[in-house]
This record gives structure tokens, C-alpha cells and sequence, in this order.
């Protein structure tokens, strides 16, 4: 009777752990070819040229979402049968923990705000409402749990980003082989580029994407690896000196810092960082060169672009760049001892003197603006945009700022808490705001902040805010900790303080919020693959 009584227990364990490994598997593939369609539809799929390309992807992404959330599902009910049978428990991770108060928080909102219809799917064109960020949330969570396959998600992504990238310094030299540009003027030129459209999303994507394979670069052992990363390192860079975005040296000043960082700490590394910087400062003058030979009348460059191509201190940096990779390759060579004790204070100085820089820029922005500058002084940065606040700052971001913060302090109790809904930003402008919209925008729409996390103030509320910085805040710290466990860590690090950092002038949308979700994704699986790794007395 013990022997029978045994033999059910083994074979009914044995029908638990198969079930458990099946469904697991099957979780596993199905998550990876989630991802890698989301990866080559959102880069690729146009229905009919630039026309409601916004809409176009955004389809893309609901409908492989809702056709591989389904699929998913339907493999997920057995596999938490079996696996509850076998461990019993679910381990949550801080990063987890918010990113489900997001979701609970979000789901609030909508009942907060009233805007039932309007909070479902979004306002049309950027489509970013509860539908949009379960699917966020779905995704990290997809990829956190079955991520086993990431190593055939990035590469796929950073194949399908280099091509975008590729296309992206074509047009700017006007040369269109998709024929995307028929019909449009050249004012419409300069707005729109490569597969993605509008040179904002397009900088976004950039912005989230760009640091993968820089981390390629920089820390991939093999050779075919570091190639297939300096390829999409210099496409990437060559795009974003014409892509005329100011936001884009934001984002890739904090990704330079996440790089610095790591790559301090040996001079191997440090040889490919300077690598990396020599390119970066040789990208500007290489796509000035190739503007002339191929000019687009059009096109306007910015302040820092026009830095980054003809100015004298870029020129300046170039040159002591190169040198002092060609210094740190010869002691490499020659096996000279690194100065770690120098490059420890230098990891300490080099993000410290970017917070003073940022403080410091603000504060001068304000002191010009209250007339407390020096006469001298204040004549000469009259001459440079940023330094001059006011409705027309940043591409009219100014009194968007300026309303958005007025809305934000004369919103209720409820509303400061939980929001209005997501993407419901328009809803409460035409709902409490209309004369004001009128009066400011006319026949224009205003449907968000422009900076994503005053939009996320007003759309979701203080505590939403606080669980949607929290995603960001702990993935970064935790990743950042752990990167030794695998340097993979770092790139996808530098894409969440690039996105950061880029959307603190822009929002989400679908070319960007899907990418880092999936990416921080891949960091948590990869961290907790570790953990179920580490031997137990290790």
C-alpha cells in the first residue's frame, strides 16, 4: 500500500514537473516572438507613406499585443497551475512591485478622471491609454518571466534600429530610396524621416535604442559582436548629429555618463570608450562633409548641431579625443600600469559636474530672464535660444510648462492624487480649459506636456508619478549595481537614463515606451536568472 501510495506521488510529481518545463518552454518562445515582431513592425510597418504613419504603428503594436497577449494567456493559466504546484510562491522584486502599483494606480485614474472612453485607447495619434500601458506592463512582466531567448531579441533589434538609422541619414541628404518624400515640400522634408515619421518619435526611438548597441561596442567579447555594435554605434551617432533634436544631447550626455562609469574601471574598456567618443565628435564633422557635397536646402541645423559640425571646440575635441585613444592603446600595448586611483575621482567628478551643469543652466536661464545678469553678459546669450525663457522656449515648451503647471495646482484633491486618466491630458484641457486652449493654440491641440513627467502628474497624479519614476529609479539603480553579472546591464541602464532624460522634453509614444519596458524587461530576467544561479553557500 506504501509502495502504491508512493509510486501515484512520483508519477503524479513527474506529470507536475513535465507540464511545469512544457508550459515554461512554450512561454518562452512565444514571448520571444512577441518581442521580435513588436521589434521589426514598429521599426518597418507603413501602410501608406508618411500619411497617419503614427496611427500606423500604433495598430501595429495593438494588434500584435493583443494577438500574442492572447496566445500567452492561454499557455500562462496552465503554466501558473503547475507552477504554483512546484514552487508555491512568486517572487516580486521592488522594480515589480511598482511597476504593478503603475498599472493598479493607472486603472484609478481612469475612474478619477471620468473620462471613460476617452482613457481606453487614447487620445488618436498617440494612443498612450489604460489599453497601451497594460500593455507596457504586460511586456515587462512578459520578458522579465520567459526572457530566456533575449539574445535573438536584441540583435534583432539593433539590426532593425541600424536600418532605420541608415535610412534617417539618407533623407537628410535627400536621398529617398522608399520614395516616402513624393508629394511633401521641403518644410515637410525636414519634419519627417526614415520609416518612422515625425523627427521627435524618431529621436525618441533613437534615444532608447542608440545605447544597445553602443553597449555592444563597448563591452562585447567577440569580434563579429563589437563590429555589428560600431556599425550601429556610428549609424546611430551619424543620425543623431542631423536629426536637429536638442533633446538627443540630453539623452546621450546621461548614456556617456552610464558608459564612463563602468568603462573607468579597466583600461581595455577605456581604450574602446575613447573609441567611442573619437566617433561620436568625428560623426559631426563626417555628416557636415557629406551635407555639403549633397546639400538639402531645407534643412536648418540647430545650435548644437551646428556645434557638433563646424565649431572650433568640437574640432578641439576630436583631435584630444583621438589622442588620448592612441595614448591609451599604446599603454595598453605596452602594459603600462592604470591610474585607477585618478579614474576613481574622475567617476566621482564627471556626473557631479553634470548636476552642476544642469543646476547651473537653469539658474542662469532664470537670472536672464529676471534682467540680474551683467549687461555684457546677458547681451551675448540673448543671441542663443535656450538661454532666453519664454512662451517660445524650446519649441513653444515654455507656456506649454508654464499651463501645464497651472493646471496641475488648480486641479482638486482627487485629481492631484490620482489623475485624470491616461492620456486623458486633452480631455481636461477641452473639459476645464477650452478658452484657454483657444486662446493659446487655436485650432491646434494640446495632448500633453510635452515632458513626460508633468504629463504623467496630470494624467495619473501624484502617486501614479510616484510608482511610474519608481519603474525607472530602481531598474536603473538595480541594474546598475549588478552589471558585472553581465554587462548587458549597462546598455540597457544607459537606455533608461536616456529615456529619462530625452522624454523630460517629450512623452510617451509607441517607437519609444514599448522599447525601454521591454528592455528593463530583459534586465530583470537576466537578474533573476542570476539569483536562481548563484550556488547556495556562493
Amino acid at each position: 500500500m506504501n509502495d502504491k501510495t508512493a509510486g501515484r506521488e512520483d508519477r503524479r510529481q513527474y506529470r507536475t514537473e513535465t507540464g511545469f518545463k512544457i508550459t515554461e518552454c512554450f512561454m518562452q518562445y512565444l514571448t520571444a516572438v512577441l518581442a521580435v515582431a513588436l521589434c521589426v513592425a514598429l521599426a518597418f510597418y507603413v501602410s501608406n507613406g508618411y500619411y497617419r504613419i503614427g496611427e500606423d504603428k500604433f495598430i501595429a503594436y495593438r494588434n500584435i499585443m493583443l494577438t500574442g497577449s492572447a496566445a500567452l494567456f492561454a499557455v500562462l493559466i496552465p503554466y501558473a497551475f503547475f507552477f504554483l504546484k512546484e514552487h508555491r510562491r512568486f517572487p516580486i522584486s521592488l522594480t515589480d512591485g511598482f511597476v504593478l502599483a503603475y498599472l493598479i494606480l493607472s486603472g484609478i485614474s481612469v475612474v478619477a478622471g471620468g473620462f471613460y472612453k476617452d482613457a481606453l485607447w487614447g487620445f488618436p495619434g498617440w494612443n498612450m491609454g489604460l489599453m497601451s500601458q497594460a500593455g507596457f506592463v504586460l511586456l515587462y512582466f512578459f520578458l522579465s518571466r520567459f526572457g530566456k531567448y533575449y539574445r535573438i531579441m536584441l540583435p534583432v533589434m539593433c539590426m532593425t534600429a541600424c536600418a532605420v538609422y541608415i535610412l534617417g541619414i539618407l533623407n537628410r541628404l535627400l536621398i529617398d530610396p522608399l520614395g516616402f518624400y513624393d508629394g511633401l515640400t521641403y518644410y515637410q522634408e525636414t519634419q519627417f524621416l526614415s520609416t518612422l515619421g515625425q523627427s521627435s518619435w524618431y529621436g525618441s526611438f533613437l534615444a532608447v535604442t542608440l545605447p544597445v548597441g553602443i553597449g555592444s561596442f563597448l563591452y562585447a567579447d567577440g569580434a563579429v559582436w563589437r563590429v555589428a555594435g560600431g556599425c550601429m554605434m556610428l549609424s546611430g551617432f551619424c543620425t543623431l548629429v542631423t536629426q536637429n533634436s536638442d533633446s538627443a544631447y540630453f539623452a546621450l550626455a546621461g548614456m556617456i555618463i552610464v558608459f564612463f562609469t563602468v568603462s573607468s574601471h579597466s583600461l581595455k574598456l577605456m581604450c574602446r570608450f575613447m573609441t567611442m567618443l573619437t566617433v561620436l565628435f568625428a560623426s559631426g564633422k563626417l555628416m557636415y562633409f557629406l551635407m555639403q557635397l549633397h546639400p538639402n536646402p531645407a534643412f536648418e541645423p540647430d545650435f548644437v548641431t551646428r556645434l557638433m559640425w563646424t565649431s572650433q571646440v568640437t574640432w578641439a575635441l576630436l583631435i584630444l579625443c583621438l589622442a588620448v585613444t592612441v595614448l591609451m592603446n599604446i599603454m595598453a600595448f605596452r602594459g603600462c600600469r592604470y591610474p585607477e586611483a585618478l579614474m576613481g575621482r574622475l567617476r566621482l567628478i564627471v556626473p557631479v559636474s553634470a548636476i552642476v551643469a544642469a543646476v547651473g543652466l537653469v539658474c542662469v536661464i532664470i537670472l536672464q530672464e529676471k534682467g540680474a545678469l551683467p549687461e555684457a553678459v546677458s547681451g551675448k546669450l540673448m543671441n542663443i535660444p535656450y538661454f532666453n525663457w519664454g512662451s517660445q522656449w524650446g519649441n513653444s515648451r515654455g507656456i506649454i510648462w508654464s499651463f501645464s503647471v497651472k493646471m496641475f495646482l488648480e486641479a482638486d484633491t482627487v485629481h492631484k492624487l490620482f489623475g485624470v486618466g491616461p492620456d486623458c491630458f486633452h480631455s481636461y484641457v477641452v473639459a476645464r480649459y477650452s478658452a484657454q486652449q483657444d486662446l493659446y493654440w487655436g485650432s491646434m491641440q494640446l495632448t500633453n506636456a510635452h515632458n513626460e513627467w508633468m504629463t504623467s502628474l496630470i494624467n495619473v497624479g501624484i502617486l501614479g508619478t510616484i510608482a511610474y519614476m519608481g519603474i525607472y529609479v530602481t531598474a536603473i539603480r538595480r541594474f546598475f549595481r549588478k552589471y558585472r553579472l553581465n554587462l548587458l546591464l549597462v546598455g540597457i541602464t544607459a537606455s533608461c537614463v536616456s529615456y529619462m532624460l530625452y522624454n523630460f522634453f517629450c512623452y510617451q509614444q509607441v517607437l519609444c515606451t514599448p522599447y525601454v519596458f521591454m528592455l528593463m524587461g530583459t534586465g530583470e530576467y537576466i537578474l533573476r536568472q542570476a539569483v536562481d544561479e548563484t550556488p547556495p553557500n556562493g
